[in-house]
């Protein structure tokens, strides 16, 4: 039977990191692997530099594809990838040396078509903090709904390759992971969880979350696909239930936190302006939901003078 992992890694112009990633791929205790890397059109050493890993690890396939964004390098791995399993790194962050043996083992165990772990975020200056990958042991969408809100990322989880048989990542969009990974965790018979944070996942300062971009209302694109696909397979209300809580979670309140943050002060208003009309148009009954009603009173405090329009004065409080 087929036991390979297919670890998929996109590179663009990350010559700094990509040498540390793959090091840890190549040091995982699990070894049967086929390590695809995605050059995404790189133009500055990466290209150079995953030559010279591959000349000391014989698993490590290049593939070279014009600029196309993070969807679009993984989707490309994914059409190529021959393992039974898939996981993705990214290449500017890292793995533990037993994280790839950890997922599997815990997907063969409980025969889980999806294995998850925590993650680490570390920064240049030596700071961490832990990220959880959620709160269960071994469970699926439809025995416990709030599964399919749980951690969104692609990469602290480990899949099986068929949950993407006629399923991709959206190309030129935000909240790639968001549209994509609570439909592979609908799909999945069972989900399992290993307690550890086997991903570790670079931050760093000075980000595009700080520049403006119409684009982050993506985030409504990405949870209006995720209910759309339930619909369509089996119309669980618990289900839909807890995607549309995914509005007020990162629509409402994620999204207004990181455009106070925007560099570019002038535009914030206009910006807070149009999430709610996008909110407004996804979920109308918004008030209604349980994540909106059991909020702080800060936050209903800065929602409802969101609602009427007083954006101006949310800034205010914001820049305290």
């Amino acid at each position: 039977m087929n036991s390979t992992v297919s670890v998929i890694i996109p590179v663009y112009n990350i010559e700094k990191y990509i040498e540390e990633c793959l090091s840890g791929v190549f040091q995982q205790t699990y070894t049967d692997l086929e390590i695809i890397a995605v050059n995404d059109g790189s133009t500055d050493r990466s290209r150079e530099l995953l030559a010279a890993c591959a000349a000391g690890d014989s698993r490590l396939v290049i593939l070279d594809k014009e600029n196309g964004g993070l969807s679009d390098a993984r989707n490309y791995g994914l059409d190529r990838a021959h393992g039974r399993w898939v996981m993705f790194v990214d290449g500017d962050d890292r793995i533990r040396h037993d994280a790839v043996e950890k997922l599997v083992d815990a997907c063969v165990r409980s025969g889980a078509d999806i294995a998850v772990s925590d993650m680490l975020y570390f920064y240049e200056d030596g700071e961490t903090s832990f990220s959880s990958g959620g709160d269960f042991t071994l469970s699926n969408v439809r025995e416990q709904p709030s599964l399919i809100a749980i951690n969104n990322s692609a990469c602290n989880k480990l899949f099986r390759m068929e949950l993407f048989a006629d399923l991709r990542f959206p190309v030129g969009k935000f909240y790639e992971d968001l549209a994509t990974v609570p439909v592979l965790l609908y799909r999945s018979r069972n989900v399992v969880k290993v307690p550890e944070p086997l991903y570790e996942y670079r931050q760093r300062r000075g980000s595009i979350a700080h520049t403006a971009s119409k684009k982050i209302f993506d985030i409504y694109d990405a949870i209006d696909h995720d209910i759309e696909c339930v619909r369509q397979s089996g119309n669980e209300a618990a289900v839909i239930r807890e995607l549309y809580h995914l509005y007020i979670v990162h629509g409402l309140d994620l999204t207004t936190l990181r455009i106070k943050d925007f560099d570019d002060q002038r535009i914030r208003s206009e910006y807070l302006r149009e999430n709610m009309e996008r909110l407004k148009r996804s979920y109308p009954d918004y008030r209604s939901d349980e994540a909106y009603r059991t909020a702080g009173w800060k936050k209903k405090l800065i929602w409802g003078m969101l609602e009427r329009g007083r954006t101006e004065q949310v800034l205010k409080i914001y820049d305290r």
